[in-house]
């Protein structure tokens, strides 16, 4: 058996990483000269930057893959006030309670939200097709808790909007917890007493995770750029861009794409015109990261936590800022102090597509009034732009997962942020399960 695999980002990477590890042939293609994805981390002086994802909460699989890569002692772990997340509401920043119970007890929602939410356990469960995030938490726990808790989390974590966003592809433990227990609340007490997941980065960035991964790989083309698939008597073949190898003569028995929906499709229209059609509709938003620096004395509110989120309702420049120099102390120099800011998402794109120098300006604005920062410059700024870097899952995603279902006797498969999430841990998950897949469909193939 061989496998094509279209795409280095992490899902690609790993699953070459996991086919290799069971003895499965396989090629992986990538078009650019270097591996990674979204996953992209700059050394820009004394600052170490992350342009995409800014950290990794541990799973199993993720905790594994160090391990097996050898980079457990290149693991860095947050400072213990990490733990610490805050909200802004009313033009104050809030720490956001860890436990329901504490939430209230806590002054951030107001007595009749906290009514609704204690009495969430008496509601009876719902079976609400394409249900979506607001949708969900506003008829189990109100709508202040959608604007000042679900709105903000869900821009950070997605760069996306609760009303769009479908609950079974984006929170599908949630509505597990309201059909096992009847309520979310009670799921939630009953897992109480299970470990929470760190929160890591890396000595030399997130993207030595990839670099490492293909450092591993015997099967790996840069610059192989697969610019369509042909399926001829149950095989596959692909043409290739520079292909000296004349990899464009193999025959391979299934395809893996990992790439971006949009790029997948225009491989797609001519082998899968139908799954071409559902992937040009997912959709992708901007987002902007700014880093920006000043010098630790200048900065007048305690920096004391992971960072904090700006919900819409407060209207915002930004959706919210980490704290990375508080989160990992070596991200810039010890008299400074680190901020990552996250423009635009589905709720603000025109915001992400603004010129640089207004973009960075009003960031150092909304910092200066957020955190009593007496710096009329700061020390450092940097901008970095992702026009598609954040697929959506909303109502358009359906299509493509039912699609992908009906392909698989064809061995024709994904494995892509736009089908787990852009949570890297998920998606080295998902590679994982898929390359056990394929090998344990081996034996049907001469």
């Amino acid at each position: 058996m061989r496998v094509a695999i279209i795409g280095a980002g992490i899902s690609g990477l790993a699953l070459a990483y996991y086919l290799q590890k069971l003895g499965v042939r396989y090629d992986l293609f990538e078009s650019e000269p270097e591996v990674g994805g979204v996953i992209k981390s700059m050394q820009h002086g004394p600052y170490q930057l992350e342009l995409g994802p800014h950290s990794l909460q541990m799973n199993q699989e993720l905790e594994e893959l160090l391990q097996e890569l050898k980079l457990e002692e290149d693991v860095l772990r947050p400072t213990p006030q990490s733990t610490h997340r805050y909200i802004r509401k009313d033009g104050e920043f809030y720490c956001l309670p860890s436990t329901p119970k504490l939430l209230l007890q806590d002054s951030f929602f107001h007595w009749r939200t906290k009514l609704q939410i204690s009495q969430e356990t008496q509601l009876p469960p719902q079976e609400i097709p394409e249900e979506t995030v607001s949708q969900f938490f506003q008829r189990r726990f109100g709508q202040e808790v959608v604007d000042y808790l679900i709105n903000p989390m869900v821009a950070g974590l997605y760069a996306g909007d609760p009303d769009k966003l479908l609950l079974e592809r984006t929170f599908p433990g949630l509505k597990e917890l309201e059909r096992e227990h009847g309520s979310v609340l009670k799921g939630l007490d009953l897992q109480q007493d299970l470990p929470s997941k760190p929160v890591v980065s890396l000595v030399n960035g997130l993207q030595s995770l990839p670099q490492a991964i293909a450092s591993k790989l015997v099967s790996l083309h840069l610059d192989h750029k697969v610019e369509m698939i042909h399926r001829a008597k149950g095989k596959y073949l692909l043409s290739i861009q520079h292909d000296v190898e004349g990899l464009g003569d193999e025959e391979f028995d299934a395809v893996v794409i990992a790439l971006p929906a949009h790029a997948a499709a225009e491989l797609l229209d001519f082998t899968s015109p139908g799954l071409a059609a559902a992937l040009y509709n997912v959709t992708y938003v901007p987002l902007t990261v700014v880093h920006t620096a000043y010098r630790k004395h200048a900065v007048g509110y305690p920096l004391a936590g992971f960072g904090a989120l700006h919900p819409q309702k407060e209207n915002p420049f930004s959706l919210g800022a980490v704290w990375s120099s508080s989160l990992f102390p070596g991200t810039c120099p010890p008299d400074e102090v680190l901020f990552t800011s996250f423009i635009g998402g589905s709720q603000a794109p025109e915001a992400a597509q603004l010129p640089e120098a207004e973009i960075l300006l009003q960031v150092h604005e909304e910092l200066r009034e957020n955190y009593s920062i007496s710096s009329k410059l700061p020390v450092f700024q940097h901008c970095y732009r992702w026009p598609t870097g954040f697929p959506q899952a909303d109502m358009f995603i359906n299509d493509v997962h039912q699609l992908l279902e009906l392909l698989e006797p064809e061995q024709l498969y994904a494995c892509a942020n736009w089908l787990t999430g852009p949570a890297v841990p998920d998606c080295v998950r998902h590679a994982k399960q898929l390359a056990q897949k394929i090998y344990s469909q081996r034996p049907s193939f001469p």
